[in-house]
């Protein structure tokens, strides 16, 4: 949200959290939480994980695969 406020300063926080969750959202009607990040830090530091290495894991519900965000233009 920092970076939304540097860039469209005039805009509130709940238009900054509405371009975040629904403009360049890739999963429709999920919202990041901070329980998914910590889900996937206790599975990378799980047994289940033994064979995971040299891997990013991105988790960002497919923002990174490639899309052209859809953000509002700068004035």
């Amino acid at each position: 949200m920092r970076i939304l406020k540097q860039w469209y300063p005039e805009m509130g926080e709940e238009e900054h959290r509405r371009i975040v969750e629904e403009d360049v959202n890739e999963m429709e009607g999920l919202v990041l939480e901070p329980a998914d990040i910590a889900r996937a830090a206790l599975y990378l530091a799980s047994d289940e994980s033994k064979f995971v290495n040299g891997h990013n894991l991105v988790v960002d519900g497919g923002y990174t695969v490639g899309k052209v965000p859809n953000m509002p233009t700068l004035a």
